[in-house]
């Protein structure tokens, strides 16, 4: 969700998802690194995996088979499905939400997405 989110400068999905992203065990250093567009940290096999298959799928509208590959010896061809789906799922609900000029909760816990 984090990566749709970044890749689709989503602001909505980011607020939802990124604090318990954290919560969940993602590292403040992944999390803040996605947001801010900067070099990530070192990596977990499994984080690189889902994050090349994002990157990729989302900037190129393609993966590459190295990517594929990662993500299949991670997941198996089963997760593989499930990560396209819910990246699939939510760049809909991002490019929803993008097209409404709505404002974010005044209670939210995270920095806004830097956006050009």
């Amino acid at each position: 969700m984090l990566i749709t989110a970044r890749e689709l400068d989503c602001q909505h999905i980011w607020n939802a998802h990124a604090a318990s992203a954290r919560k969940a065990g993602v590292r403040n250093e992944i999390v803040d690194a996605l947001r801010d567009r900067k070099e990530l940290p070192a990596l977990a096999a499994d984080e690189a995996a889902v994050i090349q298959y994002g990157r990729e799928f989302f900037r190129t509208h393609r993966v590459s088979r190295g990517a594929f590959q990662s993500a299949l010896e991670q997941f198996g061809r089963q997760g593989v499905v499930e990560l396209g789906l819910v990246m699939g799922n939510y760049s809909l609900l991002a490019l929803l939400i993008n097209s409404f000029d709505t404002d974010l909760p005044a209670d939210r816990t995270e920095p806004l997405l830097p956006v050009s």
